[in-house]
């Protein structure tokens, strides 16, 4: 009877062994897969090599890009247009305090004006500045000079 113990526990164990063997085969198969998959779809690392990367190449590259996607829309030069902003302070040229009048001499060499109205600002500067914008000819680019929308009393 010992031996037969002895028999069913060596058989036991073996068949354990067996099952870890196959577990083990199988999550290693599962991890090769996907670093396989990584490697093919990211590329050949994932970016934490030694090579820095901090632009300090020779520029001796050949200078061909592949296109990834459509092309960008060209930037807009922010010196072709004056840049002004009204909000709760008033109007401001660049970064200096205006009035209307220097807005309009700011602008009228340029080509256009970029308005940015600002939520505080008061309804009747911007509306001043606007119409002179319009009289002068100076064509406005406005960010957030949103006009509400007529209420309608119910008559």
């Amino acid at each position: 009877m010992k031996d037969s113990k002895v028999i069913s526990d060596a058989v036991e164990r073996a068949l354990r062994r067996r099952q870890r063997r196959k577990v083990l085969f199988g999550a290693t198969l599962v991890a090769i897969l996907v670093v396989a998959f990584f490697l093919i779809r990211c590329g050949g690392g994932f970016g934490v090599g030694g090579k820095g990367g901090g632009g300090a190449g020779l520029g001796l590259g050949s200078g061909v890009q592949r296109a990834t996607g459509p092309a960008p829309a060209p930037a807009i030069d922010a010196g072709v247009r004056c840049q002004v902003r009204v909000d709760a302070g008033g109007i401001t040229v660049g970064e200096r305090p205006a009035t209307i009048p220097d807005v309009l001499a700011a602008c009228a060499t340029t080509a256009g004006a970029d308005v940015v109205v600002t939520g505080d600002a008061r309804q009747g500067l911007w509306d001043e500045l606007r119409s002179a914008l319009e009289a002068a000819g100076v064509e406005a680019f406005v960010r957030g000079g949103g006009v509400a929308a007529p209420v309608d009393a119910g008559t």
